[in-house]
């Protein structure tokens, strides 16, 4: 269950892209909001998980590979991916962490300075374009009382230590926050050490006449992310910890260097606001996989983008009405090169092509609210281009365009003593990644044009409940895909994930979540999840798949955490996550069995005059639970497995001056 610092009003402002909040109303998704502003304090902060876990409707795997980094799955979106973020659009401080084609990592985000979060389940590419799913927006620490130092470190099982140093500088119309960051630790599995260092900076500056000017710079230089790779059920019987051989052999790893840097500039009148984004992104990488041709991958993406909106808001007697005008644009350029390797060693090239996405986007929302009712509505066109130039002998150049329409109508009811009732009608659309339209089963260079983009229309009915105690939300809805994009392995290139189109599926789900304030010290978080995920349509290699589960997607989820905090600010949080069976490949062979993982952290703020010394300690797993940390969907060969870390504790203070 997720840190929570209190027993908060949960809000829905859908930003920075755009902003959706409205006076005295709700507006008609399902949305959740975290603040973190103490509680991060007692976090190991290894990966990012330990921020999302007990949202409904969210489900997480790999938080132990940093090779593959984090899989992120909300209502199925996201849950193809054989490393890193899909079909779920990622912001930042009011930048986009997602590239145009849909890739998300979050290897480059300093978990220390999460300040807080909001979790938009559902389709959403009104608001984002393509790969929107959902939305996970983060906003990092922005906001300061003065001027502060402070410096922690955290040790761990497995090697595994953490420094940090963060310091705040208060001036006359802002503040700036600055960040360094360094991780290491071997892993729990063989071949699994990660090493990362961070820089991060972020400045705000309030300007004259209700205007302000937010600056951000990071940079992410990780050297060394090894990959243990996938085990067949006999090699995790024998033993949990040990590597795939075939990945010590030929030594799969990842090493990634990133610059990003962006500005954004808001401004506001009477009745007009404006908003305006730019930023930059680069990102140097290269990973060894397990086998010899094309083994190797040399990637320098150069990813940049610009957007703005503007809104106008109208008033009467009894109504609000706020109409938004906007535009985004997004240019990505991956130069992608595949050498043989050699037991580790880089042999020759045999795929050198630059791939290029650009996107412009154009959308119109109005959000009118009279009386006790919150109606929006609104359209939005994607224009979507693609192009591979294949710099070899025998070039083989392609082009797409993969333009869309995305639309979405919801309707929120204020019931009495802060009720809400709400129901959307929303679609998003996906595009194969580049990454994904370059892996040719046929092995030709140029882009696999048999792959279409996924598409979604979904349909929800919810209710919100914002009493003072006892806080809770519901959401139903059902979901029609089409053209699915699904992941699978083929024997003359194991390890090497492709993509194919999966006709249709049907999802139905039920989320549900509450937090209870039992006393002044006591409170309680719960969440349940669930999930009936099925192929309508899908034929593959001549058998019926239709009427299958979608693999990597349990049928029950459930979260039940406990937070206690004394008047000496001692706080103990007791989080306990149960994840339900699924199934590890389309035919529905293989059945992963349930687990209970149960984690306990804790913090001790102690204050010596202008010093604050912060302890932390705590224990993950704490019944040694055997499970998977991440399941390797459609693996060759029943290399599915990826266990999960036994028993593990960590400790670590922060010093504030």
């Amino acid at each position: 269950m997720a840190q929570v610092d209190s027993l908060e009003t949960i809000t829905i402002k859908v930003q920075p892209a755009i902003d959706l909040e409205t006076v005295g109303g709700i507006v008609p998704f399902s949305v959740e909001s975290r603040s973190f502003q103490t509680s991060r304090q007692r976090l190991q902060q290894l990966s990012f998980n330990e921020y999302l876990e007990g949202i409904p409707g969210l489900f997480i795997l790999s938080p132990n590979n940093f090779s593959q980094d984090l899989r992120i799955s909300l209502r199925g979106f996201g849950a193809r991916s054989a490393f890193g973020i899909r079909g779920i659009k990622i912001v930042v401080d009011g930048i986009p962490e997602t590239t145009p084609d849909g890739q998300g990592q979050l290897d480059n985000l300093t978990l220390g300075i999460i300040d807080e979060l909001q979790v938009l389940r559902g389709p959403a590419s009104l608001l984002y374009g393509n790969a929107s799913g959902g939305v996970i927006n983060i906003k990092t620490v922005r906001e300061i009382d003065s001027s502060f130092v402070q410096a922690g470190s955290t040790i761990g099982n497995y090697n595994m230590f953490k420094w940090d140093l963060l310091s705040g500088v208060k001036h006359n119309n802002g503040a700036t926050i600055i960040s360094l960051s360094r991780t290491t630790t071997d892993g729990y599995r063989e071949h699994a050490a990660f090493e990362t260092n961070q820089l991060n900076i972020r400045s705000r500056f309030n300007l004259k006449g209700s205007s302000s000017l937010d600056f951000q710079l990071n940079y992410t230089d990780s050297p060394v992310a090894l990959d243990a790779g996938g085990l067949t059920i006999e090699e995790v019987n024998q033993d949990r910890r040990q590597a795939r051989s075939r990945n010590v052999e030929f030594d799969s790893r990842e090493q990634v260097r990133q610059l990003k840097t962006g500005v954004s500039f808001n401004k506001s009148w009477d009745q007009i606001g404006f908003q305006s984004y730019g930023f930059y992104s680069y990102r140097d990488f290269d990973n060894n996989l397990p086998f010899e041709s094309g083994g190797q991958v040399e990637l320098y993406r150069n990813y940049y983008g610009q957007g703005s909106y503007l809104t106008y808001e109208t008033s009467g007697n009894n109504y609000t009405n706020k109409i938004q005008l906007g535009y985004a644009l997004a240019f990505q350029a991956d130069q992608r090169q595949r050498f043989d390797n050699v037991n580790g060693v880089r042999g020759n090239s045999d795929f050198n092509q630059l791939e290029s996405f650009n996107s412009y986007g154009f959308y119109l929302i109005d959000n009118l609210e009279f009386s006790n009712w919150n109606l929006q509505g609104g359209l939005r066109y994607d224009i979507n281009t693609l192009e591979a130039e294949d710099r070899t002998v025998a070039a083989n150049n392609s082009k797409q365009n993969l333009n869309s329409w995305s639309g979405s109508l919801g309707v929120t009811y204020e019931l009495p003593n802060s009720n809400y009732l709400y129901g959307n009608v929303s679609t998003s659309f996906e595009t194969p990644a580049l990454t994904e339209l370059s892996s040719n089963p046929d092995g030709a260079t140029g882009f696999n044009e048999n792959l279409d983009p996924q598409r979604a229309i979904n349909y929800e009915v919810g209710f919100k409940n914002s009493a003072s105690k006892l806080r809770w939300n519901a959401a139903l809805f059902y979901m029609r895909t089409s053209d699915d994009l699904v992941p699978f392995e083929i024997s003359q290139f194991p390890n090497r994930t492709f993509y194919r189109n999966a006709g249709s599926t049907n999802r139905y789900g039920l989320e549900l979540s509450g937090e209870l304030l039992l006393s002044r010290s006591i409170t309680v978080n719960g969440s349940y999840t669930f999930s009936q995920f099925e192929y309508d349509e899908y034929t593959l290699d001549q058998n019926d798949l239709s009427g299958n589960l979608l693999p990597g997607i349990p049928k029950h989820t459930a979260a039940l955490g406990l937070t206690y905090q004394a008047s000496n600010q001692l706080t103990i949080q007791w989080n306990n996550t149960y994840r339900g069976s699924l199934l590890a490949d389309d035919a529905n062979a293989t059945q992963v069995e349930d687990a209970i993982i149960s984690n306990i952290n804790l913090g001790y703020p102690i204050e010596f005059n202008r010093v604050n010394l912060t302890l932390r300690a705590g224990v993950n797993n704490l019944f040694d639970t055997q499970y998977f940390d991440n399941i390797r969907i459609n693996a060759f060969g029943n290399r599915y497995y990826e266990p999960a870390p036994g028993i593990n504790f960590y400790t670590g203070l922060n010093l504030r001056f």
